[in-house]
C-alpha cells in the first residue's frame, strides 16, 4: 500500500538547521527544534570525552522519524537508528519517540553511539575496531544534565554486563583479530561487542593513565599494536584482571567522568519542507537503511518516491541525483548529469555528478576535471567532491596537483577508508612510499562491517602492493598532514 504523502493526512515535515547538525524530520516544528538543541547538547557532552578544547569540523545530517513503527517501514526490522556514510556526507537515522534527550528515562543510547563514532575519527586518528566500538558503547551510557550544567560519562552498561557474565567475552588476542573474522552470526557479533565494551570499561576504571598514554599515542598516528605495547608494556595477567573484574572479585567501580555542560548556543533555522523533498527523503531511505529487503525491492519503492517527487517538482535535485546513482549504464547516467548540470549550472552536487558519470563513462578528460574543479569551488567542504578531485589527479598521473584536495578530504573525512586510500595513492605516486604505506595501513583499519565488498577489497589489495614494495612502515609514522 503506498504510503501517505503529507498533503494526504501525513504529518508535515519540517528542517532544522542548527551549528552542527541538519534535522529533518516529520516531528512538529517546536518539537524538531528542541531536537536540534539537544543534540547540540549531547554533542557537546560526548566531546568532554576528549577535552574541552576538542571540537572537529562538519556537519551531520540527521532524519528522525516520529517512532520506532515508522522507522520499520524501510528497515522491515525493528531497530532504534543507524548511521551511514553517504556521498553527501554521515547521516544518522532514528526513531524520535527518545525526545527530548533531557526527559528522565529517555532512551539517547543509539544517538549517542553513533556520534561517538563520527566525532572518536577527528580525535583518533588510528583505531582498532574493539577500541573503536567499545568506545561508543562506553559513552552511549551518556546522562545529560542540563538543569545541573554537567554532563556524566562512562556508567555501567547494565545489559553488556549481564551478557558478559552469563555468556563469557573474548580475549583481547582475539578482539585484535576482530576483523579478520569475516562474516558471523548475530549472537557472535554480540559477543564481540559487549567484549569491546567490558576491556575499554575495564581499562578506563583499573589502568587510566596507561590507557590515555595509549589513545595518546593514536592520536599521533602511531600504529595501534606498537601503541599498545609501549603504554601497557610490564602489565602481567590482563586476563586474569578482567575476569576478576568482570565477575565482581575485584569491584566494578563505574569509571564515571563528571563535566562541565554549558548551555548551547548558536541559530536554529526551520522551514517546512515540500512534498517533493520528502518524497526524496523516503526514497533515500528505502535505499540505505539495513534490512532484509533485496536491492530489487528497494529500488522498486524508491522508484516510486522518486516519481512522486517530481509529479511535484519536475526539477527536485535530490531526485535527479538518486536517478543518476542508480542508472546502471553509463551513458545514460552521462546524459541525465548533462541535463541536471545544463538546469542547475549553480549547483556544486550536480557538477560533482557530472564528474562522476564521466569518469564512469571512462571520460578522463578536461571535461571531468572541469567539472570537479567547478565542484570543489562550489561546495569546498563536500568530502565526495574533494576526494573526487584528488583520485582524477592521482589517476592522470599528476599528484602534485591533487595533494591539496586530498588532504582537505582527509581534514573532513579523517576515519574514511575510500578517502584514505584515495591520500594513500597520491602520496606514492609523490614517492612517499613510507606515508603511503602507514595511510593505507590505517585505511584497513577503519574499514567497517558495513563496508562495501569491492572498496574494502581493494583497500586490502592495495596494502598488498604497497607493502611489498616499500617494505615495513616506521611504527610512528602519522599519515595526517603533510606539505
Amino acid at each position: 500500500m503506498r504510503a501517505l504523502c503529507p498533503l494526504e493526512g501525513g504529518r508535515p515535515w519540517v528542517e532544522v538547521k542548527s551549528p552542527h547538525f541538519t534535522v529533518r524530520t516529520n516531528l512538529d516544528a517546536e518539537t524538531s527544534a528542541e531536537a536540534a538543541r539537544e543534540l547540540e547538547l549531547m554533542r557537546q557532552g560526548l566531546l568532554q570525552a576528549w577535552g574541552g578544547s576538542f571540537d572537529p569540523p562538519g556537519t551531520v545530517e540527521v532524519i528522525v522519524l516520529r517512532n520506532r513503527r515508522e522507522l520499520s517501514e524501510f528497515t522491515q526490522v525493528s531497530i532504534e537508528g543507524f548511521s551511514a556514510t553517504m556521498a553527501e556526507g554521515p547521516v544518522l537515522v532514528m526513531a524520535g519517540h527518545s525526545y527530548a534527550l533531557s526527559e528522565e528515562g529517555a532512551d539517547i543510547s543509539t544517538q549517542a553511539h553513533e556520534l561517538t563514532h563520527y566525532l572518536s575519527q577527528f580525535a583518533l586518528v588510528r583505531q582498532p575496531r574493539w577500541l573503536s566500538e567499545g568506545l561508543a558503547t562506553y559513552l552511549e551510557t551518556i546522562a545529560l544534565k542540563p538543569e545541573k550544567q554537567e554532563v556524566v560519562l562512562g556508567a555501567k552498561h547494565g545489559p553488556f554486563l549481564d551478557i558478559a557474565r552469563r555468556q563469557g567475552w573474548r580475549t583481547l588476542d582475539e578482539l585484535w583479530e576482530w576483523d579478520r573474522r569475516g562474516p558471523m552470526s548475530s549472537a557472535e557479533s554480540q559477543q564481540y561487542y559487549v567484549s569491546a565494551w567490558l576491556w575499554v570499561h575495564f581499562f578506563i576504571s583499573q589502568h587510566a593513565e596507561r590507557f590515555e598514554r595509549f589513545q595518546k599515542r593514536l592520536m599521533g598516528g602511531e600504529d595501534p599494536r606498537v601503541a599498545w605495547d609501549a603504554a601497557f608494556h610490564g602489565v602481567k595477567d590482563l586476563a586474569g584482571q578482567v575476569h576478576a573484574y568482570a565477575l565482581g572479585t575485584v569491584p566494578m567501580r563505574s569509571p564515571t567522568i563528571t563535566a562541565p555542560l554549558l548551555p548551547v548556543s548558536g541559530d536554529i533555522d526551520i522551514r517546512p519542507l515540500e512534498p517533493a523533498e520528502v518524497h526524496a527523503i523516503r526514497a533515500r531511505l528505502f535505499l540505505m537503511t539495513p534490512g532484509g529487503a533485496t536491492p530489487e525491492e528497494r529500488l522498486e519503492k524508491a522508484e516510486f518516491e522518486m516519481a512522486q517527487a517530481l509529479k511535484e517538482d519536475p526539477g527536485n535535485l535530490t531526485v535527479a541525483l538518486l536517478r543518476i546513482r542508480n542508472t546502471a549504464e553509463p551513458e545514460e547516467q552521462l546524459e541525465l548529469a548533462r541535463e541536471l548540470v545544463g538546469r542547475r549550472p549553480e549547483s556544486g552536487r550536480a557538477w560533482d555528478a557530472l564528474a562522476q558519470a564521466l569518469d564512469a563513462a571512462g571520460y578522463a578528460t578536461e571535461e571531468q576535471e572541469a567539472a570537479r574543479l567547478r565542484a570543489v569551488e562550489l561546495i569546498p567542504d563536500n568530502v565526495a567532491a574533494q576526494e573526487g578531485l584528488a583520485r582524477y589527479y592521482a589517476r592522470t598521473a599528476q599528484p602534485e596537483r591533487g595533494l591539496a584536495a586530498a588532504q582537505r578530504a582527509l581534514a573532513l573525512a579523517p576515519g574514511n577508508a575510500s578517502v584514505l586510500d584515495t591520500y594513500s595513492t597520491i602520496l606514492f605516486q609523490l614517492g612517499r612510499c613510507q606515508e603511503a604505506l602507514a595511510t593505507q595501513q590505517l585505511a584497513v583499519e577503519v574499514l567497517y562491517e558495513g563496508t562495501p565488498v569491492r572498496l574494502s577489497q581493494t583497500v586490502h589489495d592495495t596494502l598488498a602492493r604497497y607493502e611489498a614494495v616499500c617494505g615495513a612502515a616506521p611504527s610512528a609514522t602519522s599519515p595526517i598532514g603533510g606539505e
